[in-house]
């Protein structure tokens, strides 16, 4: 009885899981070699994540978050749960990327305990074919500056909406820049946003480093000056190389939306709350992974 139930969930969450040699064919133009499809399919984990779809009480929706961590073992402590907003004034949380995919996981995890499901995240498009967490997902291209009229109202929505929005604002990870692991400098959009739709900022930080061979492929792929970063293809395999491992949130104050006039570019104001996220890593007893001073350039 009990292996008929175990059956039963299987099959019914089979309607959740990924099909990469599918999204391949929808978003390549050219046919791809079968060994190459096949070798992606390996790096980008896919046996893995549909056997943690498989076996998730939930999955798809909210508690997915709390099954994905589950399945790679990752824990997280958080610091600064006193700064988070209530949950009738919404905001934008504005932290680094560090790893990819790992800090996703853990914020969305830290907002459904905090918010529920009140709450967004604009990702690359590729990840809008990641069914279990696609109703909490927004995508948009975050290979170009032009985005399509219906991905422009739908982030219009998210931002009018009463949800938190959590945004990565480097657009990707973090690379290793002459020797130290560095966020990268952030898009100025958010500030843009938060001003518009009058939306508080709230810094947040995670701690994390991926691996040396991580850093060396995005480091070859600026070398022979290419325009895609090869570390892109690996970062899943970043993601399960976290396994069992135990991070640090960092939230910090609140921002007035106030704040971001027009003394200042929003691009130095985007640069200004990126500082305030690198003064969150200190003291959270992890090796470094902004790489940028820590002296605050908001004004008082």
């Amino acid at each position: 009885m009990e292996q008929e139930k175990v059956n039963l969930q299987k099959n019914g969450n089979a309607l959740f899981q990924i099909d990469l040699e599918k999204v391949i064919a929808e978003k390549v133009k050219r046919p791809l070699p079968r060994w190459l499809v096949r070798y992606i399919i390996k790096v980008a984990h896919q046996d893995d994540i549909n056997d943690c779809i498989a076996h998730a009480q939930y999955p798809s929706g909210i508690n997915f978050f709390h099954e994905a961590l589950k399945y790679l073992d990752i824990t997280f402590e958080v610091r600064g749960l006193e700064n988070l907003p209530a949950k009738d004034h919404p905001c934008i949380f504005a932290g680094n990327h560090p790893l990819g995919g790992p800090e996703a996981l853990i914020i969305g995890e830290m907002m459904r305990q905090q918010y529920g499901e009140s709450f967004r995240v604009p990702v690359n498009n590729i990840l809008g074919y990641f069914h279990p967490l696609k109703e909490f997902f927004v995508p948009v291209n975050t290979m170009s500056s032009r985005q399509s009229r219906d991905i422009g109202e739908r982030m219009n929505a998210m931002f009018e909406s009463p949800y938190q929005v959590l945004v990565f604002p480097a657009g990707k990870c973090s690379r290793r820049e002459h020797g130290r692991v560095t966020e990268q400098p952030w898009k100025k959009m958010f500030i843009t946003q938060a001003r518009r739709y009058c939306r508080d900022v709230v810094p947040i930080h995670s701690s994390g480093r991926n691996s040396r061979f991580f850093y060396t492929l995005t480091s070859l792929s600026k070398a022979i000056g290419l325009k895609f970063n090869i570390g892109m293809f690996y970062l899943v395999d970043e993601l399960f190389k976290q396994r069992h491992r135990k991070f640090v949130l960092t939230i910090g104050r609140p921002i007035p939306y106030t704040t971001f006039d027009r003394s200042r570019t929003d691009a130095e104001w985007a640069e200004a709350v990126r500082r305030e996220v690198a003064i969150l890593e200190q003291g959270n007893g992890e090796k470094g992974n902004m790489g940028i001073p820590t002296l605050s350039l908001l004004p008082g």
